[in-house]
């Protein structure tokens, strides 16, 4: 007997991944692919909906699915398909990605923020599994952030709550992609994290690894005790730190979750970002702080997706 199956996307500053979910949350395939640099929303569409084309025609023994969830790295409006703007994603804005997707595909295709879809699939399934209220981190190539708040995700007005990676966590600081200085973005990230090494090795008259160096490789040679690695880390882990402060501040969830790729640097980072956070706050408060990471790693939001899709289905 074939399965009720949701065809989940998840598609970040740098990857593109594909899962075929099952109403218990088990992905039974999946796939991946890098993203593309685009310089026209059409030719993002284009690509995304063959790319999608290409992973229905691999899961065609399941079923068809029933509908398409897909996670955007950008802000969305759920209710219309849309995505506002995605300054990690070519930088495009008003991208009418679920009605597009769906006369394309034949199947009914729900947008949601990238972030919102991994806060719920850690909610479901992973570190904050039996929370009311939970706040996310995801860092990758940029920061966002989820919130859910007595058991559902919290979207606010226009579809944007959560976007945590574009609040002011110094005044004047370093440039965001965004365009704005000083968001959290602009230190926390993975690209933050690179950018600042390597301005690290500069200012010691030293130079960066030969070719492309990655966030992890900065956190492996930061675990191995590299002073530019190190210091590269803390800042990202300042930056951090604040952020957690402010969300522990303003909403006071159960429990704080940090994931994305960059989490996976693991206590350099986060032992550091939980203790600035604890120093930021006040004392009797801190104390309730929790901070975990999450634990289905690059499967969260392919879950969460496909967990915010099944109720809308008839």
């Amino acid at each position: 007997m074939k399965r009720d199956i949701v065809l989940a996307v998840d598609l970040g500053g740098t990857n593109l991944r594909f899962g075929a979910v099952d109403s218990r949350g088990r992905i039974v395939l999946r796939a991946s692919a890098k993203m593309g640099t685009y310089r026209r929303k059409s030719d993002l569409l284009g690509d995304l909906a063959g790319a999608i084309d290409g992973f229905m025609a691999e899961a065609a023994a399941l079923g068809r699915p029933r509908a398409v969830g897909l996670g955007f790295a950008g802000c969305t409006d759920s209710s219309r398909g849309l995505i506002y703007f995605a300054p990690n994603v070519g930088g495009f804005k008003n991208i009418g990605a679920g009605p597009y997707l769906e006369r394309r595909l034949g199947v009914p295709v729900f947008v949601e923020n990238d972030a919102n879809c991994a806060a719920v699939g850690e909610h479901w399934k992973g570190a904050g599994r039996g929370a009311r209220s939970l706040f996310m981190f995801t860092l990758g190539t940029g920061v966002g952030g989820g919130v859910v708040m007595d058991g559902r995700i919290w979207r606010g007005a226009a579809g944007t709550a959560g976007e945590v990676g574009h609040t002011i966590v110094m005044a004047g600081g370093p440039r965001c992609s965004c365009g704005n200085r000083g968001c959290l973005e602009a230190f926390a990230s993975a690209t933050a994290i690179v950018k600042e090494y390597r301005r690290l090795k500069r200012a010691k008259g030293r130079a960066a690894p030969a070719g492309r160096v990655t966030a992890r490789q900065i956190t492996g040679l930061a675990r191995r005790g590299d002073k530019a690695a190190v210091a590269a880390v803390g800042y990202a882990a300042r930056g951090l730190g604040m952020g957690i402060a402010n969300i522990f501040n303003l909403l006071n969830p159960e429990v704080i979750i940090v994931g994305g790729g960059v989490s996976r640097a693991g206590r350099v980072l986060l032992g550091p970002a939980v203790r600035e956070a604890r120093g930021i706050l006040f004392p009797q408060l801190a104390r309730f702080l929790r901070v975990k990471r999450a634990t289905l790693g690059d499967d969260a939001a392919l879950i969460g997706a496909a967990r915010l899709v099944f109720p809308r289905l008839k």
